[in-house]
């Protein structure tokens, strides 16, 4: 059976196939072999460092007595044919029936007999670890010279989800010849990503305690409508310096759809599909998507957490870090993972060290007792805490986020006298201590006056003045005494 076919080229995550020259179909009888004549087929738009690997799909044959053109599958798609349920008596006709209808270039998804087709191939070829020919890749242009035929191309490397490609090498008629056509391809790629931010920002500072919004951002890339592989996973490790708040603040959201987040860890959608599955175990979050259920390109995951006891202060900060596995090969069971490069949010904290000691001591000699309030705010209203210096002068709190606080002297060492107003302390990554115990701290070193001694202030001039208006008073007293003796006697 003969027919003439017209010559394109058709992309795909579907199974995008022209018509090609003369088609016939070829039965064992056909004494013809497969041409060896190579053309060149080409993909563009690829990322730099991807191999991509061509399959041969159909054999291209030439009767040199009548000068016709016909094609027949190869021996790896007849034996993928046979095995099939669905395809094990598709014939040469039937398969080009197949390119008939509304087909989109380059589509990822798509409902076509076609795309069916392509993507059952694709994941035979998987299965049974077919060997295709890699191509050249040079940038982001690989190629290969190749006999003439039709091409199944998969990536065989790649971190991104490519659309799965047929590059048609066929024969055009010409002046009454044949000439033979180069294809050119330009691949359909999508990619995934994550990010991760602790409120808007990828670094900030926190109080023990207090409870930070954590957000994680993932683009979904478009799986082919048939694919058998859709693995995406976020992975969220928190330090131990951070305490999760738990599965049921988890927020997660398709687009700008939030979805249900039920006790069990299990999140739904409006129509009760399961998208998404919530494991919480010790630091580690791990959250498994459904792609299948995501109507969006993006997902977000919300949650709290808050620093404690073991969070570590000054430049080291407390960090956790998010990576996503996600399928690229989405006939089989290739994945990536961001190991090597995780998206981290860091939460900074600080402390506050007093030293208190008496006033003019050159070797600060610590003073026990003095007791403090710290608060947030100039108008001591927002209480943070009650320190108290030991033996050896010490006051300590941890941990403090970058800002302004405000301490409070309320009770004075013994013997000493109290400091009557706040004292305004500003804390932040550029004043705290860098190395040794006393990294993360910003020291603050008080001191008190002795009570009942007098301040020595001014020059000698006042002392002289003082001296004299002490004598004058005590001669003056004297004169009282020997006054009131002269006046009793007189008495007397």
């Amino acid at each position: 059976m003969k027919k003439k076919i017209s010559s394109s080229l058709l992309i795909a995550g579907i199974f995008l196939l022209a018509l090609i020259g003369f088609v016939h179909n070829v039965n064992a009888t056909d004494p013809l072999a497969p041409l060896t004549e190579q053309a060149t087929l080409t993909i563009t738009g690829i990322d730099t460092g991807d191999i991509l690997s061509a399959y041969k799909v159909l054999n291209a044959y030439r009767n040199d007595e009548t000068n016709e053109i016909s094609y027949d599958f190869t021996d790896s798609f007849k034996a993928f044919l046979q095995q099939s349920p669905t395809y094990s008596n598709l014939t040469i006709d039937e398969y080009y029936k197949l390119t008939s209808g509304d087909i989109t270039s380059g589509s990822t998804k798509t409902t076509s007999t076609l795309d069916t087709l392509a993507s059952a191939y694709a994941s035979y070829v998987r299965r049974n670890n077919i060997t295709g020919m890699d191509m050249t890749t040079e940038n982001q242009t690989a190629t290969i010279q190749a006999e003439v035929g039709t091409y199944l191309v998969l990536p065989k490397t790649t971190k991104r989800v490519y659309a799965v490609m047929v590059g048609n090498l066929d024969y055009k008629e010409q002046d009454g010849s044949w000439v033979k056509n180069n294809a050119t391809i330009t691949a359909k790629v999508s990619d995934a990503s994550i990010t991760k931010k602790v409120g808007t920002q990828t670094e900030s500072s926190a109080v023990v305690g207090k409870e930070i919004t954590y957000s994680i951002k993932g683009t979904v890339p478009a799986y082919p409508t048939n694919a058998t592989n859709k693995t995406y996973i976020i992975k969220d490790t928190l330090s131990n310096g951070l305490t999760h708040s738990g599965i049921e603040n988890v927020v997660i959201k398709d687009g700008e759809i939030t979805l249900t987040t039920n006790a069990d860890g299990q999140v739904v959608n409006d129509q009760g599909n399961q998208v998404a599955t919530i494991n919480l175990t010790g630091q580690v979050m791990t959250i498994t998507f459904d792609v299948t259920y995501i109507t969006a390109t993006m997902v977000t995951v919300d949650y709290k957490a808050a620093l404690n006891e073991n969070a570590v202060l000054g430049s080291t900060g407390n960090g956790n870090d998010a990576v996503l596995t996600y399928a690229t090969d989405p006939y089989a069971e290739g994945t990536y993972t961001t190991d090597s490069d995780p998206t981290t949010a860091t939460v900074y904290t600080y402390g506050l060290k007093v030293l208190k000691y008496q006033e003019g001591d050159t070797t600060k000699k610590g003073l026990a007792g003095a007791e403090f309030e710290l608060y947030e705010d100039s108008g001591l209203t927002k209480k943070i805490t009650t320190l108290t210096t030991d033996e050896a002068g010490y006051a300590t709190y941890k941990a403090l986020g970058e800002g302004t606080y405000y301490l409070k002297e309320t009770k004075a060492p013994a013997g000493y006298t109290l400091i009557k107003n706040a004292v305004e302390i500003e804390i932040n990554k550029d004043n705290v201590e860098t190395t040794g115990t006393d990294e993360g701290y910003q020291i603050v070193e008080l001191t008190n006056k002795k009570a009942g001694i007098l301040p020595f202030t001014g020059g000698i001039g006042t002392i002289i003045y003082t001296v004299v208006g002490l004598t004058i008073v005590g001669f003056a007293a004297t004169g009282i005494v020997t006054y009131r003796k002269k006046v009793r006697k007189i008495t007397i």
